[in-house]
């Protein structure tokens, strides 16, 4: 019996995305980022009824650090519909900056896949962005 290796020796593998993929990955990239873009403003709606507007005025250096970055998230998730790869970079820059933060003050990492969950579409959004910058390149050429 040949080994897997010995089997693809000599043979030109190429995998290529075609657009269905690209397409389909896509549209999985917007739904979810758009679920998670409503999760994330439906938690701050609710925050805002229950206790008002008053908190957000007297945020500590540190909630306010890490409000910015997790608003980076949430625009980066809206951007990732009309710029995915400038959006999916901002998701993961602000994902990176919130988990930074946390740690820088209180020497710990938030606790739970939650956070990184929220950010997960710019995952897709980044390779879609991606692909597509790969191939807009090798039509040029």
């Amino acid at each position: 019996m040949r080994s897997l290796v010995s089997y693809f020796e000599g043979a030109k593998l190429h995998f290529t995305v075609n657009q269905y993929t690209l397409r389909v990955v896509r549209w999985i990239a917007r739904v979810s980022s758009a679920f998670t873009a409503a999760l994330i403003l439906l938690i701050f709606i609710g925050e805002g009824i229950a206790e008002g507007i008053e908190p957000i005025l007297h945020l500590s250096a540190r909630e306010g650090a890490m409000m910015v970055a997790f608003v980076a998230v949430w625009l980066g998730l809206l951007l990732g519909w009309r710029w995915e790869l400038y959006g999916g970079l901002l998701t993961v820059c602000g994902m990176a900056a919130f988990y930074l933060l946390d740690y820088l003050f209180s020497g710990t990492f938030p606790r739970g896949p939650f956070f990184l969950i929220f950010a997960s579409p710019s995952l897709l959004f980044l390779y879609c962005g991606l692909q597509t910058r790969k191939k807009s390149k090798t039509d040029t050429t």
